[in-house]
């Protein structure tokens, strides 16, 4: 594995990443307030009819052999409830790995029980680094 990137994505019509933000205290990136004008995609230049936010490891936990998926997953089950009370209905745990030859992927079991009991499915991607 060249390069491991983990993320949760919050949205929602009614999605607030400010008012996540100031009750948890967990800081989140590529934020969007409902009626901020969109930057890209098909609406760009349109106010945006959905907040969005991502949670995702801080840098120092990016470097250990989970690439931070068990920070991610005792952080969301630490304030799940402040997201969905801020009107997360969508919440999507994604990793991207980027391989070269072969790709063996392997995650400790306190991480896959925390996501597992909060209900929310892991996606992976895979991609062969050229």
């Amino acid at each position: 594995i060249k390069e491991m990137d983990i993320r949760c994505h919050f949205y929602g019509e009614k999605f607030s990443p400010k008012v996540v933000e100031k009750q948890s205290g967990i800081r989140l990136e590529n934020k969007i307030e409902v009626g901020d004008i969109t930057k890209r995609g098909g609406n760009k230049g349109k106010p945006s009819d959905y907040g969005n936010g991502e949670l995702c490891p801080p840098k120092e936990f990016k470097g250990k052999e989970d690439f931070g998926l068990y920070w991610i997953a005792l952080t969301l089950s630490k304030h799940i409830d402040i997201l969905r009370e801020c009107g997360a209905d969508n919440i999507d745990l994604v990793i991207g790995v980027w391989f070269e030859e072969q790709c063996n992927l392997a995650f400790e079991p306190e991480a896959i029980k925390l996501i597992g009991e909060l209900g929310i499915a892991l996606q992976v991607s895979c991609y062969e680094d050229y």
